[in-house]
């Protein structure tokens, strides 16, 4: 993999990618977090001793960049918009303390920058060779790095019983309203788990609660660690199911069921959460992200969604 990019002392941080642009541009006060997002680059590079690379392309609405410490340590300089799922970022890479994430060594007051480590060679798990049961499980290991502390507390962040509460009512408020055309019982199905199933965990961890195969980086020797979570405190059978229905679409083989029956015993395995847990967090929340994409108006995305739902909903046994 080439090395980023470390730019001279007098240059300026470059602008974050047009697709980060366009995004912030149309969230509430985005527009002036762009336009003050140069100074606040520069004095944290000034604030934290920093030589600043080019920003990364991809995301959505932060501007990350390589940089190098005056020690000479590569890092990687993260400033986000804030919104709400981000909240917690700072709080949860200090908590994992390096098990499972990267490392946090710096972070605003606001918790929206953040200076850590950079992850080497840094290759995304989602553009990594490997059957899909191998990523899996790599996938999973590093879930069970971030799960292994007992939170003893919200530590600042949400708790996840109150946020799928939301959830739940905004499923049967977006069926309601929109009348998609989705199976009204599945659907109620996966709004009452949502509602039910925090309550029925047996432990609680803080959940990095966006673990898909882009998130996840090769750190060498075989680790892997993970990046831009969405935090929250609560059931950690919630947050395999990105992992699993992503390493490979499970509906492009021709006995899916068979399939996700193989990796979620594969991924209980690791994890020592009960299989049925895991199948039903995953069949809740493809439940709600097919609503959720409803709302937002990407119809062929929700109703691919909504078939992973309902194998998902055979094998939960809804």
């Amino acid at each position: 993999m080439t090395r980023p990019t470390i730019l001279p002392p007098q240059e300026h941080p470059a602008p974050p990618p047009p697709a980060v642009q366009e995004t912030v541009a149309a969230l509430p006060g985005g527009p002036a977090w762009l336009e003050e997002l140069e100074s606040t680059v520069l004095g944290l590079r000034d604030r934290w001793g920093l030589r600043l690379g080019r920003p990364f392309q991809g995301g959505s609405c932060s501007w990350v960049a390589p940089v190098a410490t005056a020690s000479g340590r590569r890092a990687v300089l993260k400033v986000a918009y804030p919104h709400r799922e981000g909240r917690g970022e700072a709080r949860a890479l200090r908590f994992w303390g390096g098990d499972g994430a990267v490392r946090l060594y710096e972070s605003a007051e606001d918790g929206f920058a953040m200076l850590m480590e950079a992850c080497e060679p840094g290759g995304r798990m989602s553009e990594a060779e490997g059957s899909p049961e191998e990523l899996l499980a790599a996938g999973a290991h590093t879930l069970s790095g971030l799960w292994k502390h007992d939170p003893g507390g919200s530590l600042g962040m949400e708790f996840l019983a109150d946020v799928t509460v939301e959830w739940a009512a905004a499923t049967r408020g977006y069926m309601e309203y929109h009348r998609p055309g989705f199976d009204p019982y599945l659907v109620e199905a996966g709004a009452a788990l949502l509602e039910t199933l925090p309550a029925t965990s047996e432990r609680a961890a803080v959940v990095h609660g966006d673990a898909n195969p882009g998130n996840i980086l090769e750190a060498g020797g075989g680790q892997w660690l993970a990046i831009d979570p969405k935090p929250m405190v609560g059931d950690p059978a919630y947050d395999l199911w990105p992992l699993v229905m992503q390493v490979e679409p499970p509906l492009d083989h021709s006995d899916p069921h068979r399939v996700l029956r193989h990796r979620f015993g594969l991924a209980s395995g690791i994890l020592g959460e009960p299989e049925e847990r895991l199948v039903a967090w995953a069949f809740a929340r493809a439940v709600e992200s097919s609503l959720d994409l409803v709302n937002r108006g990407a119809r062929e995305e929700a109703e691919s969604e909504m078939a992973e739902a309902e194998v998902l909903a055979d094998l939960a046994g809804v």
